[in-house]
């Protein structure tokens, strides 16, 4: 048996991977991991007996200087250029193919033959790329196809990117390598005792020190790794590390800092010369953290999509509003898109240079605003993006109203409702006292049904982005498909679209959803609304689920009634908007 570790540089890799007839002699493992972030993982696939490493690109390249048994290269054929092609064909902005020279050759010799329209950049060092993006930027280009390294450089500068994936034909290709260079190496082992040992008794997130405090082996991210070094400078867990050393026995111990709470379990860890101690991070919190407030430093930008006169709209006023300072109230429906123009606005002013803040007013308490002013006091500049503003309950609006003499003039305030200003005055949701101080330029977002020109965009971006996550075959919509679903009314939106377009995608057969795919999934959601009656005045729980499943059941049943409003919801079924919300995601 040939003990395969495949890491893949994206997501969707996977997803091919699994629809394969794996070999039989294989044990084939698969975990995702870019360039840095695979590093770790090869050297721990090393010491846990691994034959051999599959991955692409520079990832591949890079885990075959860190590791000492063999890596097996996937190439990028013409079937994976052909693919990423046709995903751009009849793209209306300007394309960019930017390779390495072997990948380029072949791609040119592809565009040439078809008669594609695609501009081809060869690279020759990966630094390149970020200054040729820019360079790219400036000469008006918008959509860039690449590697993973590419598309997500492209990404941080406000380019669209196409990633070049790779299909069952070079997996399997690889496979047929992977076998080859396993009878040329099998009888090589590159094992240590020490390490063989370690590895057997680690947990997760862990760090190994020797009896020094010296740092011999981690496998945390970055973040919890400083954070751990830090607590071996407490004189309690050094008391901890002790015990557990001269009793040989595990120990937990509970380190309270001023802003974290550390949750931690000490153990021994045998060799044949010292012993060893590892530190498992059991649990890690920050004091003031809460699941209603979110900080992003580094955020991918999400295009604007469509060629209508509305998103044309949307996209000057994100241009206008990234050079202001003023405060925005962003009011429509649900599924309109109203946090991707938020977070626009935030990406056009600052890319990934300062925090973006994020306040879900559904389950904010009293607490969580009054700890805004300490968490915002070093903030230089950014955005805090309010969302369900219309959620807040009559205390807190007056608490945030009393806060905004304390926000930095430096962090733009928006906020996020499903009603206009307007009406949820006139409905008292909202104090009129609230909207003039926050003083805003209103946007109101408009609905699918208005902007039905946009549809092919959005499905050929969604498309993609199921074809990169989920390894998806599924290319393209035929226009008689299109036209069945521009007949539609959209009620749930982009929200409903994607949803909608992701199971056409897994029921197409060929590389295009078809007229007689759309026809059945409506007809099948026609059967489910004339059933309806029949079920309990419109909800049915089906005998056999667990109290969890029957829960999840009636709270989505709720949510849809009351349109995805998360406070009536909570109301209805007599729970606080908190417990609402974990329940939501815990699911």
């Amino acid at each position: 048996m040939i003990k395969i570790l495949l890491i893949a540089p994206y997501t969707g890799m996977t997803q091919v991977v699994k629809q394969l007839d794996i070999p039989k002699d294989f044990q084939l493992d698969i975990k995702v991991a870019n360039l840095e972030e695979s590093i770790s993982l090869a050297r721990k696939a090393e010491d846990e007996g691994y034959d051999l490493i599959i991955s692409r690109g520079g990832t591949a390249s890079l885990v075959e200087k860190n590791v000492s048994i063999p890596v097996i290269h996937i190439d990028i054929t013409g079937y994976d250029m052909l693919r990423v092609f046709t995903l751009i064909r009849g793209a209306q902005n300007t394309v960019a193919f930017i390779g390495f020279e072997n990948i380029c050759r072949g791609a040119r010799t592809l565009n040439d033959i078809l008669d594609y329209d695609v501009k081809m950049f060869t690279i020759h060092k990966r630094d390149e790329v970020r200054l040729l993006l820019n360079k790219l930027k400036n000469e008006n280009y918008e959509i860039v196809i690449g590697d993973v390294v590419t598309v997500e450089e492209a990404q941080k500068i406000g380019l669209r990117g196409f990633l070049i994936t790779s299909g069952k034909e070079a997996i399997f290709d690889a496979f047929d390598e992977a076998r080859r260079t396993y009878h040329m190496f099998q009888k090589v082992s590159y094992k240590t005792d020490q390490y063989q040992q370690i590895l057997q008794s680690l947990p997760t997130d862990i760090i190994v020190i020797n009896q020094q405090e010296k740092v011999l082996f981690n496998n945390l991210s970055p973040n919890k790794e400083r954070i751990v070094k830090k607590l071996l400078y407490d004189k309690e867990l050094g008391k901890n590390i002790h015990q557990a050393l001269s009793l040989n026995e595990k120990q937990w111990a509970h380190i309270s800092s001023e802003n974290e709470d550390f949750e931690l379990q000490i153990f021994p860890v045998t060799s044949r010369e010292t012993k060893l101690a590892g530190i498992h991070l059991c649990s890690y919190k920050r004091k003031d953290e809460s699941a209603a407030f979110r900080m992003i430093t580094k955020k991918i930008h999400q295009p604007i999509l469509g060629g209508s006169t509305y998103a044309q709209s949307i996209k000057n006023k994100i241009y206008a509003f990234a050079n202001t300072t003023d405060n925005l109230f962003i009011s429509g429906e649900f599924g309109t898109g109203k946090m991707t123009i938020a977070q626009s606005i935030h990406f056009q002013k600052f890319e990934s240079n300062h925090p973006l803040f994020i306040l879900n007013c559904e389950i904010i308490d009293s607490d969580d605003l009054k700890t805004l002013k300490d968490r915002w006091v070093s903030v230089q500049k950014g955005t805090a993006i309010f969302e369900h503003v219309e959620s807040l309950s009559p205390t807190n609006q007056k608490l945030l109203i009393e806060l905004f003499h304390q926000i930095p003039e430096s962090l733009q305030l928006i906020f996020l409702a499903n009603e206009q200003a307007s009406s949820l005055i006139e409905k008292k949701h909202i104090f009129v006292s609230l909207i003039e101080k926050i003083d805003p330029i209103f946007i109101h977002t408009q609905p699918l049904r208005n902007r039905k020109e946009d549809l092919r965009e959005f499905i050929s971006y969604y498309l993609s982005e199921f074809h990169t996550r989920f390894g998806n075959e599924t290319l393209g919509i035929r226009s008689d498909a299109l036209e069945i679903l521009m007949r539609l009314d959209w009620p749930g939106n982009l929200v409903e679209l994607k949803k909608k377009i992701r199971e056409l995608s897994l029921r197409a057969v060929g590389y295009y959803i078809e007229n007689k795919d759309v026809k059945e999934i409506l007809h099948e959601d026609a059967l489910k609304e004339q059933n309806k009656p029949l079920e309990n005045k419109g909800f049915y729980i089906p005998p056999g689920l667990t109290l969890e499943e029957m829960e999840q059941r009636i709270i989505q049943k709720v949510l849809e009634e009351e349109k995805e409003n998360q406070t009536r919801t909570a109301k209805r079924l007599g729970m606080n908007r908190t417990t609402l919300w974990r329940k939501l995601n815990d699911k």
